[in-house]
């Protein structure tokens, strides 16, 4: 083991991808971008105070020898290493996986953990093989409880990244359709997901937490009853879900009270009005502290002061044109189900009387063959909450609204018609909520939003 390598082991949360991020001590990672290598950016990393870069592009000042560590490949040379860290991890592993909501069910679900116990997350979405083997390679070893994401937008990606992490708790978020361009069905995606409890991939896995709101998600249930995973817990809608009789009573404008049962256990907590639409994050991150014998009354003090998260809902105050405006940041990427939660939250939203309201949307992308039918289901489905300030961009959507024209919905391909729209219509304390895929107009949108330059 060279020294590099005892490193990575020993210390964490030192891998960066990014001299953006570099503090004194980070392991620098020099991988090929799309327009360069990160072995152009050495020397910004040296001045940071990096301890290591790891490269498989030779760097041409010989007096950083010592520094630089060149590989025959980059990834393959990590993947050995994090193959490593993760069999001397004796901590408890949980990997989420899902069709939506699996970065918002990850932080709610560290928010919770790290109140009573050391914890490790992977950050941001890193939930591809890449992001895996960093989130690994930055597991602190001393932490009782480690957080990963499993993402996948094709075939055979889930059994690869569960070989990694080889997690003993999992959860499943739901199956909704998305990544359907290569994945081509809602069915073939639950296929795609079991891999995470399949002992041929994860021989470790001891739980497995489910949804159960559609025909694809009760057939992961039975198949994970198949692989007789000693315990499964469920929620959601299925006749035979762990948690009954959920009931929601709004308080106040602020926050309203969750009653359902459990295990002949009537559970009571409140939580913050904001957090409505992702009510499954706290009840999944409910059902890892019942599993784990953790400290409730910790849970229960916690559930209406989970924060909301940047691109998934976060309020924020901007200034625009002068005047505060209310900004509702659900710009982090898009999908059927997700837009459908987006718009129902901000539809039940309260405002003053003097308030209104802007629904911007932007095309959901990997929808495969029937792209348009989502689009045109989507729009019909913005007509029946009657909204008076609808703005949609981007060539799909446009096509749903030919079979659904409506005069509430306009449609702007190009940024600077939305913002000269906007600036004519908005006033003080009006509320806007932005969502799109990743690639969308509306996501370049909120970013300008996001940094305040248009005043």
């Amino acid at each position: 083991m060279n020294k590099i390598e005892n490193y990575l082991l020993k210390n964490f949360d030192k891998v960066k991808i990014n001299t953006k991020n570099i503090n004194d001590g980070d392991v620098f990672i020099a991988l090929q971008g799309n327009n360069n290598h990160g072995i152009n950016f050495a020397k910004e990393a040296i001045t940071k105070g990096v301890k290591y870069i790891i490269t498989d592009q030779k760097f041409s000042d010989n007096n950083f020898d010592k520094v630089i560590y060149l590989v025959n490949d980059t990834l393959n040379y990590l993947s050995n290493i994090a193959r490593q860290k993760r069999n001397l991890y004796d901590g408890v592993v949980i990997g989420i996986t899902g069709s939506i909501g699996k970065t918002s069910v990850k932080e709610t679900l560290n928010f919770f953990l790290s109140h009573c116990c050391r914890v490790s997350a992977s950050i941001k979405s890193y939930n591809n093989y890449l992001g895996v083997i960093l989130s690994i390679l930055n597991l602190d070893l001393n932490s009782k409880f480690a957080i990963f994401e499993l993402g996948t937008n094709n075939f055979f990606e889930i059994r690869n990244l569960t070989s990694l992490v080889k997690p003993s708790q999992i959860i499943i978020t739901n199956i909704h359709p998305t990544h359907l361009e290569k994945l081509i069905s809602t069915k073939y995606i639950a296929k795609e997901k079991s891999d995470i409890f399949n002992f041929k991939y994860n021989p470790l896995v001891e739980l497995a937490i489910l949804s159960t709101n559609n025909m694809d998600e009760s057939y992961l249930v039975e198949k994970a009853k198949n692989y007789n995973i000693s315990k499964i817990m469920t929620f959601g809608n299925g006749d035979n879900s762990n948690i009954k009789n959920l009931e929601i009573v709004n308080i106040d404008n602020f926050y309203s009270s969750i009653k359902f049962n459990f295990e002949n256990r009537k559970i009571i907590f409140k939580i913050n009005n904001d957090h409505l639409d992702k009510l499954d994050n706290i009840i999944i991150s409910f059902l890892i502290f019942i599993y784990n014998d953790l400290n409730l009354n910790i849970f229960f003090n916690l559930t209406k002061d989970v924060p909301l998260l940047e691109g998934r809902g976060l309020k924020k105050n901007i200034i625009f044109n002068g005047k505060k405006i209310n900004f509702i940041d659900e710009s982090y990427n898009a999908s059927p189900q997700s837009m459908k939660n987006c718009i129902n939250y901000f539809n039940k939203l309260k405002i003053n009387f003097d308030q209104k309201k802007f629904l911007i949307l932007g095309d959901m992308k990997e929808l495969g063959k029937n792209e348009i039918i989502f689009h045109e289901e989507l729009i019909s489905f913005i007509l029946e909450k009657n909204f008076e300030n609808v703005i949609i961009c981007g060539k799909l959507l446009k096509l749903g609204l030919q079979k659904n024209k409506n005069k509430n919905i306009l449609c702007m391909n190009d940024l600077e018609t939305i913002l000269y729209y906007l600036k004519n219509e908005l006033n003080k304390n009006d509320l806007i909520l932005i969502k799109g895929s990743n690639s969308s107009l509306s996501n370049k949108l909120a970013k300008i939003l996001l940094k305040r330059k248009v005043t």
